[in-house]
């Protein structure tokens, strides 16, 4: 089992290199999951994601190579700056992370950057550049 999740950890660190963390990144939670048939990796239960820029918490998220997204899925999910130079809060039931640095908060959405508060269905943010819009 711990050769698995040590597995799992490593393919995760190299696939989350093309992802807009920075250069470290460290995710941890009490599942984990290798799908070869889908190219991804799930994460699930207590999901937390650290990184340069981004800290996430959650129940579950799934690392999708094909996609180039980690979907993470909470209720709700959690995602706070790490940068002191650039600090922000939002939560939603569902957060997709993009590796373009997009990151889109879905279902009762809400954000905090730079006292400004804004709630919504649909936030769309890029926390490197600090554009930020909503959709219904």
């Amino acid at each position: 089992m711990q050769n698995l999740i040590a597995l799992s950890l490593t393919a995760c660190v190299m696939s989350l290199a093309n992802f807009a963390f920075g250069d470290n990144i460290n995710i941890s939670s009490d599942i984990v999951e290798i799908n070869k048939s889908s190219n991804s990796i799930s994460f699930t239960n207590n999901v937390r994601i650290d990184s340069e820029y981004i800290n996430v918490l959650a129940n579950q998220a799934v690392l999708d190579n094909d996609k180039d997204t980690i979907s993470v899925y909470g209720n709700p999910s959690l995602i706070s700056s790490n940068n002191p130079n650039n600090l922000f809060k939002g939560q939603a039931k569902k957060i997709i992370i993009f590796t373009d640095e997009k990151i889109h908060l879905i279902g009762e959405a809400s954000m905090n950057y730079e006292n400004i508060n804004i709630s919504s269905n649909k936030i769309l943010f890029n926390p490197q550049t600090g554009s930020l819009s909503s959709q219904e």
